[in-house]
């Protein structure tokens, strides 16, 4: 059978979904990008994991085999996608070399490497933990507020070039946010969207008429609420980033405290061990906590009050910013330029 492009396809029965001829009607509403809103709506926790799955087996097999094979169709998305391979692998490698290898140094050396290999895993865990959660604390209010979700994902569907005339499983895909890019957002994606309502701009008018626009305004809501909306993203991302790095090195710092050492990963007793290991980590992080802003080096505390101060303080400040609407207060200020103008011409009159 050959195509429309003019490659002959080994599978006569299974339709080629890059060719430019006309494909079935389900081929036809497949072969489109998906916002993953309903989806994410039910399943809020389980819906990010398979994406995250997803992307991890990806970056361990597909991708690095396709970028070793020199194919066409390796991207940017999957480069930037394993990156967190090394990520994974390096902390787990520095842990594992403290703990797992420990048994092989003499006694004394055994015993502090036991402790720093503690910190070192709780360190690497408190920063994602910090890192991720953080952004909540100023993308929830925002989402919640204005409907604004600049997390959302969708999934795009990537029709890859033919290899050696092999027109089979040409279609694949990639997951994105649709707010991933603040000057080229995926508008197109909430147009027409039933889980929005029956109207064309039914997402813009309910952003709108969150945001404070009256109902008689919003005709052409989508024009409208476009530039608001790409301001809230902006100072979104922008504090939610900023934050993030500030709590992700406090988590760090509350790692790195004396309490940790004394942790009982694997209790004597294995009668309630699960039990007693999550009682002493809560006893050892609240401990910990203690410690980084009430340390005995004078330096040592301010330095930890210092840094749980701003990120407390950064974390305030983006929700001010992103919830607040400061253009509702400036376009009732009077302009210079017209009480000028006036002036003038009140003066040329005389």
């Amino acid at each position: 059978m050959v195509n429309s492009v003019g490659i002959q396809s080994k599978n006569p029965n299974k339709l080629n979904m890059t060719s430019f001829g006309k494909a079935d009607k389900k081929s036809q509403c497949e072969n489109h990008d998906t916002l993953l809103y309903e989806e994410k709506k039910k399943h809020p926790i389980t819906t990010g994991l398979k994406i995250q799955a997803d992307k991890f087996i990806n970056a361990c097999t597909k991708y690095p085999a396709k970028g070793l094979k020199g194919s066409k169709n390796s991207n940017f998305y999957e480069f930037l996608t394993m990156g967190m391979v090394p990520y994974l692998v390096g902390s787990g490698m520095m842990v594992a070399v403290f703990n797992l290898a420990s048994k092989f140094f003499n006694t004394a050396d055994a015993v502090s490497a036991s402790k720093l290999g503690k910190k070192m895993g709780i360190g690497v865990l408190f920063y994602g933990l910090a890192k991720t959660f953080s952004k909540k604390l100023v993308e929830t209010p925002v989402n919640m507020k204005y409907g604004i979700d600049v997390n959302l994902p969708y999934k795009k569907v990537i029709n890859e070039l033919p290899e050696k005339d092999n027109l089979d499983n040409l279609v694949t895909h990639e997951y994105h946010k649709a707010y991933e890019s603040v000057d080229f957002p995926r508008w197109d994606l909430f147009y027409n969207n039933d889980s929005f309502g029956t109207e064309r701009n039914s997402y813009y008018k309910k952003v709108g008429k969150k945001m404070g626009i009256a109902e008689e305004d919003l005709d052409n809501a989508d024009q409208k609420v476009k530039p608001l909306i790409k301001e809230k993203l902006v100072k979104t991302k922008l504090f939610s980033t900023l934050s993030s790095y500030l709590w992700a090195a406090t988590g760090v710092g509350i790692a790195m405290q004396k309490p940790w050492e004394n942790l009982k990963l694997n209790p004597v007793n294995t009668k309630g061990r699960y039990f007693n290991l999550v009682k002493d980590f809560g006893k050892d992080f609240v401990e910990s906590c203690k410690q980084f802003v009430n340390n005995n080096s004078k330096a040592t505390r301010y330095a930890g009050r210092i840094l749980l101060g701003s990120a407390i303080a950064m974390t305030l400040l983006g929700n001010f910013s992103t919830l607040f609407d400061f253009n509702k207060y400036r376009g009732n200020k009077p302009q210079a330029s017209t009480s000028l103008i006036d002036e003038t011409k009140e003066k040329v009159v005389c």
